[in-house]
């Protein structure tokens, strides 16, 4: 299929929205679906009130929806809002006979001025209608894939928005580490800042010892292992960090903070919250919500709330010159099973 490749200024596009300049149509596409999502999930923030959400975004599929309804959707006004919002994922596999390509032509050209319409897409063909349009009246373009040299200058940037630093031969390290996958590289990110705590400079140590040689042996697989109380596996993940060399204090502060997430979201599921809010309830990624809603489906309210206790107390002992193997491991198997053991509270 040909179609019209057009650079696109993603994060010129998304401060406007940020500061309040919101089109009435946006149209992404391309095969780096991390950048799509990001620049959905912006728009849909800035140009909906999270109070009115549920009654003025509707997120739909091009497979699931005709011309007709999509258009009747963006053509209704808002309840109690300035603005509505509706997402039309996969608008390429919209079947679309000719009198709809002319009624969804007829919108692009005078689109409602208090609806928004983000419409995303894998492989768009611009020789046929109604794209042509469309690309005439929406804002947005491309999102490829990264090119290898692209990579480090993307994590350059995205540890600024982070608020902290990496410097070029960290960033090389991670690269090689992670790929040019965008989704893994914020995950991995994410997972660093933690990782360093107060301090705000990433370091080519920090990637080597947070994400790893085998990335099967990280702080993070071991909270993952943990939360899915695979004992055996954990403590395999234990010893193989401590004997490479890396320090108890930071493996129990990414533990700390995954059971927090973990508390938000049994918390939220207690509340009862959709699982739409669960997700931005407890701080973490949609993509790993899943994997947040497992672990805390293993565990019960006490046994959560113990572990804090027992990471708080391991904290205490390695920073007193207990041994560290010891500690962790006995309060790794603490956790698994339950219980609070006395080598710990010693």
């Amino acid at each position: 299929m040909a179609k019209t490749k057009e650079k696109i200024d993603l994060d010129a596009i998304l401060a406007g929205v940020r500061r309040g300049n919101i089109a009435p149509i946006y149209f992404f596409y391309g095969e780096e679906d991390f950048l799509i999502e990001e620049a959905v999930d912006t728009i849909v923030a800035s140009a909906v009130d999270s109070a009115m959400k549920e009654f003025n975004c509707d997120v739909v599929y091009g497979n699931d929806i005709d011309a007709k309804k999509m258009v009747s959707i963006a053509s209704s006004f808002p309840m109690m809002a300035e603005r509505r919002v509706l997402v039309v994922r996969n608008f390429d596999k919209m079947s679309m006979p000719e009198k709809d390509r002319e009624l969804v032509e007829h919108y692009f050209e005078n689109p409602s001025l208090t609806t928004t319409l983000v419409l995303t897409a894998i492989n768009p063909d611009f020789r046929k209608k109604p794209y042509t349009m469309l690309k005439k009246n929406s804002i947005g373009g491309e999102c490829a894939p990264f090119k290898d040299y692209q990579i480090p200058q993307f994590i350059e940037s995205r540890a600024k928005k982070m608020k902290v630093t990496i410097d070029a031969q960290a960033a090389a390290v991670l690269q090689s580490y992670v790929g040019t996958s965008l989704r893994e590289i914020i995950n991995e990110m994410e997972k660093l800042v933690i990782y360093i705590g107060e301090r705000t400079a990433i370091t080519q140590k920090d990637v080597e010892l947070a994400v790893g040689v085998s990335r099967d042996f990280t702080a993070f697989e071991l909270a993952n292992m943990v939360g899915e109380k695979n004992i055996s596996k954990a403590q395999e993940i234990v010893l193989r960090l401590l004997s490479s060399g890396q320090s108890a204090i930071p493996i129990i502060a990414v533990l700390s903070s995954h059971f927090i997430k973990v508390w938000k979201i049994y918390d939220g599921l207690r509340q009862r919250k959709p699982e739409t809010e669960l997700a931005q309830y407890a701080g973490v990624s949609p993509f790993f919500l899943k994997q947040y809603l497992t672990h805390a489906k293993k565990y019960t309210q006490q046994e959560i709330e113990n572990v804090f206790l027992i990471l708080a107390e391991a904290d205490f002992a390695v920073k007193n010159s207990a041994d560290p193997k010891l500690t962790l491991t006995t309060a790794v198997a603490s956790i698994i099973n339950g219980t609070i053991a006395e080598e710990i509270l010693q």
